[in-house]
């Protein structure tokens, strides 16, 4: 079984320039209703994909981790992260040569496509990746704080908490994510693709939510 997840981390954070595909997030999916040690064995799949050095292959490795909090079993992602969060840690990676390789036609025919990126994309996705990551790390230090994903559990909750019960201090928790989050600006730089693409739409479905909650939380305040 650990075999077919560490399968299905590689096929998900190939070096090609493309999403993770379904089929390969899918799978990894299955690993979180698993518990604690379904998602451990992930990360001990992914921990030389975070520490690659290639870019490519680092972003999608964080929009996995990213997908397994969003859309995997509640809390179990957060909560190991939270627990572990070095089992995130990436390293220094670099824009490499980039292969896709296709087979196709009736003769098998093999087609390479070439992407050579300058280094002004190189510094843009660096920046964004440190970016995306600092922001994930906000979350598991959120989830460690108060128990509480904020993005599929908060809604509403700040509407009705009371200052004794930690009003204050889990609208700051809500308020630091969200400034974690902004400084995850993906195409300031205009570096569109559909890895960076893919990240900033769970960037955006997450940004509606925390900050309707911390509107909440800063009425409630007041």
């Amino acid at each position: 079984m650990s075999g077919s997840f560490e399968k299905s981390v590689k096929g998900g954070t190939k070096i090609k320039l493309a999403a993770p595909k379904a089929k390969y997030v899918e799978h990894i999916l299955v690993a979180t209703h698993a518990g604690e040690a379904g998602v451990a064995e992930i990360f001990r799949a992914l921990q030389n994909r975070l520490r690659d050095s290639t870019w490519t292959i680092v972003f999608k490795a964080l929009i996995i981790v990213h997908l397994m909090i969003r859309e995997g079993e509640p809390n179990v992602t957060l909560k190991f992260l939270a627990d572990s969060p070095s089992k995130l840690a990436i390293s220094n990676f670099s824009e490499e040569l980039v292969q896709g390789r296709w087979r196709l036609g009736a003769r098998q025919q093999e087609y390479y496509q070439v992407i050579l990126r300058d280094e002004c994309e190189v510094q843009a996705q660096g920046t964004n990746i440190r970016h995306y990551y600092s922001y994930l790390l906000a979350r598991a230090k959120a989830f460690r704080e108060t128990r509480i994903d904020w993005v599929r559990e908060g809604q509403g909750r700040l509407k009705k908490q009371t200052v004794d019960k930690g009003l204050l201090r889990e609208t700051e928790s809500v308020q630091t994510q969200v400034n974690a989050l902004l400084k995850c600006d993906l195409l300031s730089n205009d570096p569109e693709n559909e890895i960076t693409l893919t990240a900033f739409r769970l960037l955006t479905m997450d940004l509606l939510i925390l900050f309707g909650i911390m509107n909440e939380g800063t009425i409630n305040v007041l």
